[in-house]
């Protein structure tokens, strides 16, 4: 009864192996198919001030298999960023109605294109949301990773009476430390 075991075991291995072989047996006899995996992801700040530059970088990449003909990226510029305008060596880019659009050509598999886009932390303090697309000429079988947001918390400049400003700022100066009360006020 063992020797027939063994039999039946060579021989099924065998068949499968060939069935593998001709495709006939799961995945993994499948050839990978071809396509265009785009994705995009945003970097930047996660803290700035009121008023100062804010910074993002947009990495737009083709995991393949195939070159890409071209895509599109869209940026929606927040509300709360002044000012904001996009470079890119790797796409013709420009904002119209507070959109950013970038058309970008061939991008080989495995290859990345790269978007700026910068601008002015607004003068209240606000978390602002950014968030980016690509679309393919091409179809994408992974449209999971065609989306990209980033958030970027805004502090407030606080306002100093300038009183107080100059008082303690000449304190400074003559290397001694000013203490001043706050002035209750009443509505």
């Amino acid at each position: 009864m063992k020797k027939h075991s063994r039999r039946m075991l060579g021989i099924m291995l065998t068949v499968g192996g060939a069935a593998g072989a001709l495709g006939l047996l799961g995945p993994q006899a499948v050839a990978a198919a071809g396509g265009v995996d785009l994705s995009v992801a945003k970097a930047g700040p996660a803290l700035e001030n009121a008023g100062d530059a804010v910074r993002y970088e947009i990495v737009v990449t083709n995991y393949g298999p195939d070159a890409s003909t071209g895509w599109t990226l869209t940026d929606q510029i927040p509300t709360g960023l002044l000012n904001a305008s996009v470079s890119s060596s790797d796409a013709s880019c420009g904002s119209n109605g507070g959109t950013i659009m970038c058309q970008g050509g061939s991008l080989a598999a495995n290859s990345s294109a790269i978007v700026y886009v910068t601008g002015t932390a607004g003068p209240q303090g606000f978390r602002m949301t950014n968030t980016v697309t690509v679309d393919g000429v091409e179809p994408d079988p992974n449209t999971d990773n065609n989306v990209s947001s980033l958030n970027t918390n805004i502090l407030a400049v606080p306002v100093m009476d300038p009183a107080i400003g100059a008082a303690a700022a000449a304190m400074a100066g003559a290397g001694g430390v000013a203490l001043r009360r706050r002035r209750r006020t009443t509505a």
